[in-house]
């Protein structure tokens, strides 16, 4: 697991993304140009300005075209000789036409200067991205001498498309070197990240071996508890021996409820888990359409047979009834078993929280699964709890 950009993608991906921002500032540059000149055309009503307004947008439409297609220093070359051209036309259209503009010093024309600066985005290395952003600059240079000459007014040098050269030259330059400085503490995020995904594992292991323990067990030792004296019945004793055994295999935590290790759509699951139950002491009426279960992934069905043997141990330890029904139906995209007893019931707010049946091995293993567990009790009236899952890969 990692946090972020992984530290050996970081140059790639942030070149690109260098790129993308370089190219979205020059088109921006060029379209806030146009609507600047237009306005100054409309407003003086002067055809020759908006004309030239008009042909400076088209750049811009250009690049945002390139920006969506592999980049080419020709295709990049062609941008960047278009523009220039542009801007001097620009330029000799504004100053030979509106006496109140003396000098290359205009607010459009720095913009089109820094369109052409930041189209050094066409490149992918750093020194390749300087020269073509001094190319840009000279370009801008040439193009404004140009439109001034034609237009007979001077050239002034503005130093607003000076310090967007040194902006764009310091991002440029100081970008990799940022990313070489960060790739230790990326290393480091990475390794913290790492160690809370295995912390969280163990957690999670913890919590299934706390919910099997349950499950088993301790289980199978509250039965003993509610017994009476004597010896133990045949079939609780062997089970009893059988789980104990797991504490010796490393699988203990994954061990499958059922004895069938193929999770062939069979219905093993669920009738291990009723004769287990009826091995107890309990009457189980199984009613509705039991193979709707089939319907589930081994998964969720492991999951639901071992949350069903929890409720019906707690049925015969806590409902005073030696009689349960089970009744399966398929609902919609959903599968759900409720579980009836006309017991004592119980209050669900005066459950201490230390109690783990229903928290852990009936609510937490169907949340986990992508279920939902639903019940209701109240004291005299006996319990009803529904365990609902959705078939297949869905979630829920």
């Amino acid at each position: 697991m990692q946090l972020g950009i992984p530290a050996q993608l970081a140059p790639v991906l942030f070149a690109q993304a260098l790129t993308r921002l370089l190219l979205v500032y020059s088109a921006y540059s060029v379209i806030f140009a146009e609507v600047l000149i237009l306005l100054a055309g409309w407003h003086e009503n002067n055809a020759w300005v908006m004309w030239a307004g008009f042909l400076v947008g088209f750049p811009g439409f250009v690049l945002w075209r390139l920006m969506f297609t592999p980049l080419s220093p020709l295709s990049a070359s062609v941008y960047i000789l278009f523009l220039s051209a542009c801007l001097a036309i620009a330029a000799w259209a504004v100053l030979a036409t509106m006496p109140e503009v003396e000098s290359t010093k205009f607010l459009p024309f720095t913009l089109l200067g820094f369109a052409l600066i930041t189209a050094c985005g066409v490149a992918s290395r750093a020194g390749d991205r300087v020269m073509w952003a001094l190319g840009g600059y000279a370009s801008a240079n040439v193009a404004l001498m140009v439109g001034a000459g034609l237009a007979g007014k001077p050239y002034e040098f503005d130093w607003r498309i000076l310090v967007g050269l040194v902006v764009v030259i310091g991002s440029v330059i100081a970008t990799p070197r940022l990313l070489r400085a960060n790739t230790k503490f990326q290393i480091t995020l990475d390794n913290s990240a790492e160690t809370l995904a295995s912390d969280a594992e163990r957690r999670e292991n913890a919590r299934v071996v706390a919910a099997r323990l349950h499950d088993t067990v301790l289980a199978k030792l509250a039965v003993i508890s509610a017994t009476k004296p004597g010896m133990l019945q045949d079939p609780l004793r062997e089970e009893i021996e059988s789980q104990l055994a797991l504490f010796e295999t490393s699988g203990f935590a994954q061990a499958p409820l059922s004895s069938n290790p193929s999770g062939s759509a069979d219905l093993n699951d669920l009738m291990s888990v009723v004769s287990q139950a009826e091995a107890q002491g309990l009457t189980v009426t199984l009613g509705g359409t039991p193979t709707a279960l089939l319907q589930l992934t081994p998964e969720r069905r492991e999951a639901l047979c071992s949350a069903l043997a929890q409720c019906l141990t707690n049925v015969l330890l806590h409902s005073g009834q030696a009689a349960v029904e089970v009744v399966i139906l398929a609902a919609g995209e959903n599968i759900a078993v409720t579980v009836i007893d006309g017991g004592v019931g119980f209050d669900l707010e005066a459950v201490p929280e230390d109690r783990m049946g229903i928290k852990l091995s009936v609510r937490n293993r169907i949340e986990s699964a992508g279920g939902s567990v639903r019940i209701w009790a109240s004291e005299g009236q006996g319990t009803a709890v529904m365990l609902q899952l959705p078939v297949g890969g869905a979630d829920a």
